[in-house]
């Protein structure tokens, strides 16, 4: 047999068929585009997705990813700080507190802070009218022992003449085996509850406290001489703790006075104060006894 023949009546034959079969139907387009369009079965296949990627799956590079959300932060901040620029120009009140650990300010009205007291004490002295330019005096008073003084002593509270309510009162009760405390309280109550507006006080304080006063309250054993240096010295540590303790800088004035003394005049204090005088006491002999001196 013819080897040409046969090729041409058997393959080439059948080759030539189907490439103009083809070639007709694809219309001169390329044979994977014309697959495509024609909905072959093997490319439909491989366009089907794939099980195995999940949908909610991001391809987005992580770098990029962690620059959004920096720039996020960025713009937030730039935000933040801009409002804080305009509630500073447009409400400047709400900045006052903060500035006012580092400046300096001179009267009350600037502190703001509920529990901060402010003092001026430029004009808290001591002057010869202090009556008329209402400056408070602190009368100062120890007792020990004193239940039997305490009538009199209030007898002459109730006859100043200079206002009660600028003197304050201050009691040290020290060493005391009577009732001079509980004395002391009943007559301060009736004191200040009295119906007359010009007889109650201003603020008192009364302190209890023992120094470890041996010496008796008799006249022998008080003014003997072999008592007076452990006296004196327990006597001024008393004085001095009960000023400590009841000084307050609105006081221009400390009277002294001691619960025994049995005749004073009504106007002492402005007496006093008359002289002009940092520290003055009525007489050499009784300076422990009533005296009055300027803060």
């Amino acid at each position: 047999m013819n080897r040409h023949h046969a090729f041409t009546n058997g393959y080439a034959a059948n080759k030539k068929r189907d490439d103009d079969h083809y070639h007709g139907n694809y219309s001169d387009k390329s044979d994977l585009e014309s697959k495509y369009i024609w909905g072959m079965n093997d490319l439909v296949e491989d366009e089907k997705p794939d099980p195995s990627f999940s949908r909610t799956r991001k391809f987005e590079p992580r770098r990029k990813a962690l620059y959004t959300r920096s720039r996020l932060i960025r713009l937030g901040l730039a935000a933040v700080g801009t409002l804080a620029i305009l509630s500073w120009f447009f409400f400047p009140s709400s900045a006052s507190l903060s500035l006012l650990s580092g400046g300096s300010t001179s009267s009350q009205g600037d502190f703001e802070i509920e529990t901060l007291r402010y003092y001026d004490l430029e004009d808290v002295q001591g002057t010869s009218v202090g009556w008329e330019r209402e400056e408070r005096v602190l009368l100062c008073t120890p007792l020990r022992d004193a239940a039997p003084h305490l009538p009199m002593f209030f007898a002459h509270l109730r006859n100043f003449t200079y206002p009660h309510h600028l003197i304050d009162l201050a009691f040290l009760v020290s060493d005391s085996k009577d009732n001079t405390e509980e004395l002391l309280a009943e007559m301060l109550e009736a004191q200040q509850a009295d119906p007359d507006p010009s007889q109650p006080y201003g603020e008192i304080s009364v302190i209890h406290k023992d120094f470890g006063q041996a010496v008796g309250q008799d006249v022998e054993s008080r003014h003997g001489f072999a008592a007076q240096a452990g006296r004196r010295k327990l006597m001024a540590r008393a004085r001095n703790w009960l000023l400590s303790a009841a000084l307050r800088p609105y006081h221009s004035w400390v009277y002294w006075r001691d619960a025994d003394v049995e005749t004073c005049p009504f106007t002492i204090i402005e007496d006093l104060m008359r002289h002009d005088k940092d520290v003055i006491v009525p007489s050499k002999l009784s300076g422990l006894c009533s005296g009055l001196y300027t803060c």
